[in-house]
């Protein structure tokens, strides 16, 4: 009965990814900014409504296996095997602004999380912990982000003279869409997490694995659907974005419920998740895109992660 439930949550999450999509671009349009802006925020911020509740559940349940392994394993399953994929359906074409802003940012959030979290190193400790006022600090650097990009947002529009029509059809569709996802994700973890743990796999496996593939299923889904739509920069942005609410925003929020306990495998996750979050940057920065070649090349590096995750 699980199996069943998967696919018809498959099946809605792609039909509300294709709403919230349409609805996202009919927006920007109207409110004369990029796609960029809205994959950034508001697609970043929706699709990730399934990490939001898994974060702050698992907090207060004190689950930190969990917790920490849906976060970055859903950002290495972002970085690598979605954009991968993405390159592989058509050569990603990045913009000047997602890698000296944007993607940059998502570098410092690999680097500040390595630094809060190495408690043994630089805070004298017994143990490596992120504590409440590192959860709030993690909030702060959200919040800076978001406010950033929409400073960016405003500057656009400045230079954009003509809008569309508004259309209510499209609020309907983002809020529509965004229920959907969230809707469908939550059937697909739950039909997920019952099928593993029947199959007695461990916490942090499915944290890492499972959970993390589950809730990203919208960021997939979202990113296919904007690429074969043409909206190339609307799916780099909802990458891009997901990948710093996540420990910035998430982990934060998680933080400031419950201080969250790293543990040695977490922590290597940690120090994986930057390397290969930099070794993307290199792709972009080498010739301002992502081609087939390396898309393949992510692919695998992701497929060799897992094995190591569920070897180790």
């Amino acid at each position: 009965m699980e199996i069943v439930f998967l696919i018809i949550g498959i099946f809605v999450i792609v039909k509300g990814s294709d709403y919230l999509v349409d609805g996202a671009v009919g927006l920007a349009k109207y409110l004369k900014i990029p796609t960029l802006i809205i994959g950034l925020t508001v697609v970043a911020i929706a699709t990730g409504v399934p990490e939001i509740a898994i974060s702050i559940s698992s907090s207060l349940k004190g689950s930190n296996e969990i917790l920490l392994g849906n976060l970055l394993g859903s950002n290495m399953f972002n970085i690598l095997f979605i954009l991968g994929l993405l390159a592989l359906i058509k050569p990603l074409a990045i913009k000047r602004e997602i890698i000296i802003k944007n993607y940059l940012f998502a570098l410092l959030s690999c680097f500040v999380l390595f630094v809060i979290s190495y408690d043994v190193y630089f805070g004298d400790s017994s143990y490596n912990i992120i504590t409440r006022s590192e959860g709030i600090l993690l909030l702060c650097f959200a919040g800076i982000f978001l406010y950033s990009t929409i400073l960016g947002a405003l500057d656009e529009k400045r230079l954009k003279k003509e809008r569309t029509k508004f259309k209510f059809l499209d609020i309907v569709k983002i809020v529509g869409g965004i229920a959907l996802v969230g809707v469908s994700a939550d059937v697909i973890v739950e039909s997920a997490i019952k099928i593993s743990s029947s199959l007695g796999v461990s916490e942090h496996i499915i944290g890492l694995t499972i959970i993390a593939v589950g809730t990203n299923l919208p960021e997939l889904v979202t990113s296919v659907v904007a690429v074969r739509k043409g909206e190339m920069d609307m799916a780099v942005g909802n990458l891009v974005g997901t990948n710093i609410f996540n420990l910035f925003l998430m982990l934060g929020l998680a933080g400031t419920i419950h201080p969250i306990m790293i543990d040695a495998f977490s922590f290597i996750d940690i120090i994986i998740l930057a390397i290969t979050s930099f070794l993307v940057y290199l792709f972009i920065e080498h010739r301002k895109d992502i081609n087939r070649v390396e898309g393949i090349i992510m692919i695998i590096l992701y497929i060799i992660y897992v094995i190591y995750v569920v070897i180790r």
